[in-house]
């Protein structure tokens, strides 16, 4: 070796030992505290906030289909009204009015009604009025002076049903009944787009869980070489010291143990990034094993479950059927296709003139009492009826409603095509992560061929160190293939779940695996219970 090299790798090997011993005052203190992926979705569910917010909105998209049934809900109208008229009477009023030359009236009027709409469109309403009426009017004509002092008080009363029915436009059970069946559709799509955020985030945080998983796995391997290359700095110092190794010898070791220190430093951020990445789907401030609270003794959090390398893995036909069942994109397609056809049936009828039939019946009485005129109507009252076609159509063909039905039809063909389009999208996806999950079991089985030879061939090289037969660069070659390797097996295990995540996400079936599914009636109890509080 030349003289510049030495001094380079001493250079080297001086700054590795600083590094060493700045890291080793980091070693991890306090208790260990093992997280279950179960207990840890569970607590993310009940206090993420993005899945509170969603489900809120789900909630009220409920109450707002539920409003619209208030369509059908009967209206009471009361009033009551208080008239006062005093005035002179021109030639034709006095002759009309015995010669009065002033007429003086104070008239109490109740109006009270009860309408409502049906579902064939029509609206009916039954009334009742009575009216007071109290004027100078002399009923007598000539038998009595011309005076204006004669006043005369009589109760009028009529009660009676009106109906209006569209014939045409705005007749039928369709139209009617659109708005309640668009309001309950949206409210459809609204838990959907719950669903698709309570997906969302669950399948980030289980993510953010495995990646705790490879973060701490890199650790204890990273634990386990420097172990390794402690080793085997002390069997070098204790051989050169004997006199059957070279000072570079050592130097080499305590390089391979500071770089290997120096990767367990690294991976101990990353441990910590990927506790931090894990509160953020809580809600919950620094966990213990964060920077400080290990410092200060705190307990570690470390992911207790394993993923799995043996999983079933959906099939395409399998999945499509989830597909068609659960993906809320997809769901929240097929919903917006039936609204359109709602719409375009509701623009269609829209497009009639209008025909209206129009109907009273009512009977009315009259007395000097209140009693007396409601019996009035039961003994001496005959009916009035009316019946009759209101007729109405624009003269130029009714030019916003023709458009507005061309329009619906048009949008109708939009969400046509984006479900057909959603449907491909979802497929092509489907099929490329279930290729990409098959692809990842078949490299976990290779990584664990690769560990195990390595694992053999380190044992191996051990034995022959201390043999003698070889040299501690050759025993840290090894090591370090096995390191790699380990490294590979850990992320194509943590790939392989992460492709599952996928995989189930994309057919809309995440929630039903981990038992987190939410129906309709589980959403509008929760939101009971916060409208409660």
């Amino acid at each position: 070796m030349s003289r510049l090299n030495f001094l380079s790798l001493l250079s080297a090997v001086c700054l590795a030992q600083s590094v060493v011993a700045a890291a080793q005052t980091n070693d991890l203190p306090g208790t260990v505290s093992f997280l279950q992926l179960n207990d840890y979705l569970a607590r993310v569910v009940k206090h993420n906030d993005a899945i509170q917010a969603q489900l809120l909105e789900a909630g009220a998209s409920q109450h707002k289909a539920k409003s619209e049934y208030g369509a059908f809900e009967p209206v009471l109208d009361l009033a009551a009204t208080r008239e006062a008229n005093r005035r002179t009477n021109n030639v034709e009023q006095q002759a009309s009015q015995n010669s009065n030359l002033l007429f003086d009236e104070q008239n109490d009027i109740y109006d009270a009604g009860v309408e409502t709409l049906l579902p064939i469109g029509g609206k009916v309403r039954l009334g009742y009025n009575m009216s007071a009426l109290d004027n100078n009017v002399n009923p007598y004509g000539g038998l009595l002076s011309s005076t204006n002092n004669f006043y005369t008080k009589q109760y009028q009363t009529f009660v009676g049903a009106t109906l209006t029915q569209p014939l045409l436009k705005g007749a039928g059970w369709a139209v009617t009944m659109a708005p309640l069946r668009l309001a309950a559709m949206d409210s459809d799509i609204a838990y959907q787009q719950y669903r698709r955020q309570f997906m969302l985030t669950v399948s980030r945080a289980e993510s953010a869980y495995w990646n705790l998983y490879y973060a701490q796995q890199q650790l204890d391997f990273y634990d386990e070489s420097v172990k390794v290359s402690q080793e085997l700095l002390n069997d070098t110092r204790q051989k050169s010291q004997a006199g059957q190794g070279s000072d570079l010898d050592v130097m080499e070791a305590q390089s391979g143990l500071a770089l290997r220190q120096t990767k367990h430093n690294e991976a101990l951020q990353d441990y910590y990034d990927a506790i931090g990445n894990l509160l953020s789907f809580t809600g919950d401030s620094p966990w213990p094993g964060s920077h400080e609270a290990v410092s200060a003794g705190g307990t570690l959090v470390r992911a207790a479950d394993r993923p799995a390398s043996t999983n079933t893995i959906y099939t395409y036909q399998d999945g499509m059927q989830d597909v068609l069942t659960c993906n809320p994109d997809y769901l929240v397609a097929s919903k917006k296709v039936d609204e359109g056809r709602i719409r375009v049936e509701v623009a269609r009828n829209q497009e009639y003139p209008e025909l209206n039939f129009k109907g009273a019946y009512g009977f009315s009485g009259l007395a000097t009492t209140a009693g007396g005129a409601m019996d009035a109507m039961e003994t001496t009252a005959t009916p009035a009826w009316s019946a009759g076609l209101e007729f109405s159509m624009p003269l130029f063909g009714d030019i916003k409603d023709r458009n507005l039905y061309k329009a619906a039809r048009l949008a109708l063909a939009e969400a046509s095509s984006t479900l057909r389009d959603t449907q491909n999208q979802i497929a092509n996806h489907l099929d490329l992560m279930i290729q990409k999950t098959r692809a990842w079991q078949d490299s976990i089985r290779s990584y664990q061929t690769v560990v195990h030879f390595n694992e053999e061939l380190l044992k191996t090289q051990t034995e022959r160190l201390k043999a003698g037969t070889i040299d501690a660069h050759k025993l840290l070659e090894v090591e370090a293939d096995l390191l790699d390797s380990r490294q590979q097996l850990a992320n194509a295990m943590v790939q392989y779940q992460r492709s599952l995540i996928d995989c189930n996400l994309t057919t809309g079936g995440i929630l039903k695996h981990h038992n987190l599914e939410i129906s309709r009636e589980q959403l509008k109890h929760e939101t009971a219970k916060f409208l409660q509080d």
